[in-house]
């Protein structure tokens, strides 16, 4: 059976399975690379297909089996919600209030599912900065309404939670690019211009381009 490899938009094969489990001991080939069979009606991952099928050696050459390497550990997506219903909640909470608490629960969900690929906890807090300050900021000023400090301390507070909120967007957007460039090799990398105007709305375009990838090996 003849064996496919998708890095990027480049195709590269076909392999045998003895061949496709050399190019990855020679490093030529990573486990994180997408492989598919004629058997196979989805991409999957190299260290998925070398990892459970031993390989045949011949018994002329005396040389032992190379040990099956161990499957990827791999992240799940977050839920694959289109991109442009997260575009529609988006201007719907400039216009109605209660929609804002959409586009808070959808940060935190990409921020937690960007803390499972690199491991940073920090991104889950930066990201909650931003309601934290900017309910500080509004109480703050309620507060010292009678004040000429209020005003300011209240925009200091909102200005440095969207200040951390932006962090954490942009460590969102580098944990995807790491992710997704070597641990599984698809070649991703984001726009900082784009993530800077579209935040969650980009990043999510990329969270379906990615499960698209996934399933068809095709970007």
């Amino acid at each position: 059976m003849d064996y496919f490899v998708k890095r990027g938009t480049e195709q590269l094969g076909p392999f045998s399975l003895a061949d496709l489990q050399q190019q990855v001991q020679s490093g030529k080939i990573s486990p994180g690379d997408l492989a598919k069979s004629e058997g196979m009606s989805d991409w999957g991952l190299v260290s998925q297909v070398v990892g459970n099928i031993a390989v045949p050696v011949s018994a002329a050459s005396g040389a032992a089996a190379a040990p099956a390497f161990a499957p990827v550990a791999t992240v799940e997506l977050p839920p694959n919600l289109h991109w442009g219903v997260v575009l529609l909640m988006g201007i719907l909470s400039r216009l109605f209030s209660p929609f804002i608490l959409f586009n808070m629960a959808w940060t935190f969900i990409l921020a937690n599912w960007a803390r499972k690929l690199s491991g940073d906890n920090n991104i889950l807090i930066l990201v909650a900065m931003y309601p934290a300050g900017f309910i500080a900021g509004v109480f703050a000023m309620v507060l010292n309404a009678h004040s000429d400090s209020g005003p300011l301390i209240g925009g200091i507070l909102i200005i440095g939670g969207a200040i951390a909120y932006l962090i954490g967007i942009f460590k969102i957007k580098a944990a995807m690019e790491e992710y997704y460039t070597s641990t599984e090799n698809m070649g991703l990398h984001l726009s900082g211009v784009m993530t800077f105007f579209f935040s969650t709305v980009y990043l999510q375009y990329h969270v379906n381009s990615i499960a698209k990838w996934k399933k068809t090996g095709v970007p």
